[in-house]
């Protein structure tokens, strides 16, 4: 999404008050995600802003070898986020990982960006649906906080 569009998304929630775009990211770290289990991370997002999250990032690694863009692991792991502030789901049920996250050079956005209320949290669920390897995921989640001042 163009920095003019998402400015646009924005303004359109906040009635008309001058904001204050600042491009974030949050990050979960999972680590020995074992064959056949869940695990959940939780990012906290700020106290003083509105998270506008436009994509996730994904980067999966097995037993610390090392990769290139194009050698990547595409672990067999399945997503879900849930915001806490509306207690809803960011997708019908966890979906997998490959196809919800940018991995590598494979670029996948949000189809449309999510408003995560300041003070809340998102959930992200890790399901392995491997029966022999274990996964070390980092994901990312990229997009703008939103600080609304007074007219």
């Amino acid at each position: 999404m163009e920095f003019a569009q998402l400015e646009a998304y924005a303004g359109r929630f906040y009635g008309g008050r001058p904001l204050l775009i600042t491009p974030y990211a949050y990050t979960v770290t999972f680590s020995s995600l074992a064959p056949a289990a869940t695990a959940n991370q939780i990012i906290n997002i700020a106290a003083n802003a509105d998270f506008i999250a436009t994509e996730f990032h994904a980067r999966a690694n097995v037993g610390g070898t090392a990769q290139t863009i194009s050698n990547m692991t595409a672990p067999l792991v399945r997503m879900l986020v849930t915001d806490s502030g509306s207690n809803e789901q960011f997708t019908q049920s966890a979906v997998d990982i490959v196809t919800y996250c940018t991995f590598g050079n494979y670029a996948n956005e949000l189809a449309y960006p999510r408003i995560v209320s300041g003070r809340s949290t998102l959930t992200v669920q890790l399901s392995n649906y491997s029966s022999t390897e274990t996964y070390n995921i980092d994901i990312v989640a990229t997009g703008v906080l939103v600080r609304a001042y007074s007219n």
